[in-house]
């Protein structure tokens, strides 16, 4: 595998869940839970990247507005062929479980503390996320991580979320740097997606939110395993 040279960039961008925060024991017991409850005929490991969009989206609105939206945001794979109703009570208890889980079970990866404070001595950091911002900041002070981060992007703070580029191009703006002086460190398609259309060096790392070969085929500069390896490859 090769090895990242920092010489070469000035900056680089965290997506926050799956890369910084794990929450994939979460979706992954709420949608056990979900599956059991509503006998639905899924394969978990199929579902789980459009489960984790749909959470990500679900946890942008108060559940009032989840149901006034939810014609949109119900348009899933998973759950075609049910009726409205069921669609909206299957979403708000997978969501309600997937809560459930993350705020009692739900960590940082193993050495990503460390990747991160050490980054930091060395360049320019960010936070682009699909989710509130206020939700990236919250989860950077439980676990003592603010500091390394002088810009948060949220959803909130764009008009368009991944996979464009928009976030991306925000920051690199506001660093005042070029594109090919950037990477951006993401574990969904949305990401690797949002950085080839920012000409950014794209590192995505296999969190298990979506399937490896889904990964490879929208073509990230490199691909790695986990966290384990991604800290490698910066050899720091």
């Amino acid at each position: 595998m090769d090895k990242i040279n920092l010489d070469n960039y000035k900056g680089i961008i965290f997506d926050m869940d799956g890369v910084i925060f794990n929450i994939s024991d979460a979706i992954r017991k709420a949608v056990d839970d979900s599956v059991n409850k509503y006998q639905l005929n899924v394969k978990q490991n199929e579902v789980m990247e459009e489960i984790a969009l749909l959470i990500e989206e679900l946890q942008n609105y108060p559940v009032p507005k989840i149901i006034l939206n939810s014609y949109n945001l119900l348009k899933v794979q998973f759950l075609e062929g049910l009726n409205y109703f069921k669609k909206l009570r299957i979403a708000i208890f997978m969501f309600n479980q997937f809560n459930k889980y993350k705020d009692a079970e739900s960590s940082i990866y193993d050495g990503i503390d460390k990747l991160v404070s050490t980054l930091s001595k060395h360049r320019k950091l960010a936070i682009l996320t699909n989710n509130k911002s206020q939700y990236a900041e919250e989860i950077l002070d439980k676990f003592d991580l603010s500091d390394f981060f002088g810009t948060i992007i949220g959803f909130n703070d764009v008009s368009e979320v991944k996979p464009n580029p928009e976030g991306i191009l925000k920051i690199l703006d506001k660093w005042n740097i070029k594109p090919e002086e950037a990477i951006f460190i993401g574990d969904m398609t949305t990401d690797i997606d949002a950085g080839k259309a920012a000409n950014v060096t794209m590192i995505c790392v296999a969190s298990g939110l979506a399937q490896k070969q889904t990964l490879k085929q929208h073509k990230p500069d490199i691909l790695v395993d986990n966290t384990k390896e991604l800290i490698k490859l910066f050899s720091l």
